[in-house]
């Protein structure tokens, strides 16, 4: 394959070296690495690597717990947290494809947040033509644009003339089809200029095809047929036989991390909660000295009421009951709510 710049020919060094320079930031690893001494192999390095990626997501996870919420009160680090995660692990597994890539010598991973254009051209042949009959097709990417689309990854094998366009998700499980099927549009429209683009803007000549996959980090749903591969499918792209179980096994640590951060956010929110004013767990109230509830709901008598003889006696009680029953509630047994599935025909 070629490379090309705007003044003429360009060594495949440099083209290489310019595409992969922006991959996630791997300081630390080298101490990580110098500590296993003589096991610096391939697996050891990627270990180290992916212990990086952990730590630097975590990182990320902790900054975002540090602000406060009104409402959410001791539970704001909490709250934070919970929301963090669902962004940080989409991210962790996109560098961690990124990482396992660069094993694989034959690939180029073009510079990260390149907008790829969607040409209204592409828009409306993908409307009338099915993707199979549009695959060896390449449109012009220099023509006006409104929209464009940011792969998660865009990888290129100069061995096999081919690019990809990866698009990472930590779930699809919330995707209505309809979702999916506009996100598979709009990277099949970018797939169409990718080719003239990459000649152009990116000076990557001689690809040939463009495909587009897209990633689900749960591995709930699988269709390879239709773009969508789990994460233990990962290595039938970047070409990387043992990718998947590695990233099965990234996301596992990553789990073991997120849940000690969440279990020491609770305990100091349930902490700060006990101790703080207004405290939520806290909230038992004593009945004063003056009255005192018996299971029934009635006032008792005083020792002293109890003691009295007569008329005088009975009066005194019976006042005293009247004013307890028109300041203290009157206490009722509570009975079970059933809660279940409405049925339609009435009550």
């Amino acid at each position: 394959m070629a490379y090309h710049t705007a003044a003429g020919r360009r060594p495949t060094a440099d083209v290489q070296r310019s595409a992969t320079a922006p991959q996630p930031d791997m300081t630390g690893s080298r101490t990580v690495r110098s500590a296993v001494g003589s096991s610096d192999t391939p697996a050891a390095r990627r270990d180290a690597d992916f212990e990086v990626l952990i730590d630097r997501a975590i990182a990320a996870i902790r900054a975002a717990g540090d602000r406060a919420d009104p409402v959410f009160g001791p539970f704001a680090e909490l709250n934070s947290i919970v929301r963090a995660v669902t962004y940080h692990e989409g991210k962790l597994l996109e560098w961690g494809v990124s990482r396992l890539a660069t094993e694989n010598l034959s690939l180029v991973l073009m510079p990260p947040e390149t907008a790829l254009p969607i040409v209204p051209a592409a828009v409306e042949l993908l409307k009338r033509n099915d993707w199979v009959g549009l695959e060896g097709l390449r449109l012009r990417s220099e023509v006006h644009h409104a929209t464009s689309y940011v792969p998660d990854l865009f990888l290129v094998d100069r061995d096999r003339h081919l690019a990809l366009l990866l698009d990472v998700n930590r779930s699809l499980a919330s995707y209505a089809e309809r979702r999916l099927n506009a996100l598979r549009r709009r990277m099949m429209a970018a797939a169409l200029i990718a080719g003239d683009w990459l000649h152009i803007e990116g000076r990557v000549a001689g690809v040939s095809q463009v495909d587009v996959a897209i990633i689900d980090g749960s591995s709930e749903r699988r269709d390879q047929k239709n773009g969508v591969f789990a994460l233990d499918e990962v290595g039938d792209l970047i070409g990387v036989p043992d990718a998947g179980e590695a990233m099965l096994g990234l996301r596992a640590k990553f789990a073991q991390r997120v849940q000690a951060e969440v279990r020491a956010a609770c305990l100091r929110a349930v902490g700060a909660s006990d101790d703080g004013p207004g405290s939520v767990l806290a909230a038992d109230i004593e009945p004063s000295d003056e009255e005192h509830d018996d299971d029934d709901g009635s006032a008792a008598l005083d020792e002293d009421d109890e003691e009295e003889d007569g008329a005088a006696s009975i009066a005194m009680s019976r006042s005293r009951t009247r004013r307890s029953s028109a300041t203290t509630p009157h206490r009722t047994e509570r009975r079970p709510i059933v809660v279940g599935f409405a049925r339609g025909g009435g009550p």
